[in-house]
């Protein structure tokens, strides 16, 4: 994959922003997409000249329709995902006595977690739903970036978004990336936030913006363990996968 053209991931980021059907201001736009007020503007009013983008009342930008129709009925099919995987991510937390989170990318650099099976164990890694990280960041950022195909200035402009509690050189970033697309599961042992180990695979289908993650304190399960629960996260991205296709996803057979 290419590096993406930066004024067309803005343009989605903002039709994205707007998907509830609330009207907001370039501020406000601005603010939520991480786009500076000058660029912002300049892509609010293309949109609005393509018919994209309404303006009304107190400068409030809004989708048109029938872009507004779209949006609504993605939102709706997200929601739907979201919930019907829940039940999913608690069975897992519950096997592995680990947070098991559903992540998805919000504007072009950033990950939120949207949904989340909590631990039932004595001590827990306190994990929080709608909480966000860049793109870049953890076992997710690798899992995302080998699912994505990033070329290496992409990958190296992820990298140094991320304030990283442990050292990780740029080369030794792009390696674990490199073996998150063979192991088909990214790591991230404790670089992103000290103490801890994370595992997370990418979503099985063409947009790669979804992401499944356990995350164990480091050194408290052995490496078979840890193989266990890697080869248990591809399953459940699989399931989760097949939740929104209604049928197993052919890339299932590509990775088994």
């Amino acid at each position: 994959m290419g590096s993406p053209v930066p004024s067309v991931v803005q343009a989605f980021a903002i039709m994205r922003a707007l998907a509830n059907g609330r009207a907001l201001t370039l501020s406000e736009i601005a603010q939520t997409c991480g786009i500076s007020p000058s660029s912002c503007l300049g892509l609010l009013r293309t949109l609005v000249g393509e018919g994209v983008l309404s303006l009304g009342e107190g400068k409030r930008y809004a989708l048109a329709a029938p872009w507004s129709e779209l949006a609504a009925g993605d939102l709706d099919r997200a929601t739907r995902l979201v919930a019907r995987a829940r039940p999913l991510l608690e069975r897992a937390a519950r096997t592995w006595g680990a947070p098991v989170g559903l992540w998805r990318v919000t504007g072009r650099d950033r990950l939120q977690l949207v949904a989340l099976g909590q631990s039932v164990a004595a001590t827990r890694i306190h994990m929080e739903e709608g909480q966000r990280q860049p793109i870049g960041s953890g076992a997710v950022g690798r899992a995302l970036a080998a699912g994505q195909r990033v070329s290496r200035d992409e990958l190296a402009r992820r990298f140094a978004a991320v304030r990283w509690q442990r050292p990780i050189s740029f080369d030794d970033y792009a390696d674990e990336v490199h073996q998150a697309v063979a192991q088909g599961f990214g790591v991230d042992d404790g670089f992103s936030y000290a103490g801890i180990a994370s595992i997370a695979v990418c979503l099985p289908d063409e947009t790669h913006t979804l992401c499944v993650s356990a995350s164990v304190f480091a050194g408290s399960i052995t490496d078979q363990e840890f193989a266990d629960v890697a080869r248990g996260l591809v399953e459940l991205a699989d399931e989760i996968a097949a939740l929104d296709h209604k049928q197993s996803s052919p890339i299932r057979k590509a990775r088994s």
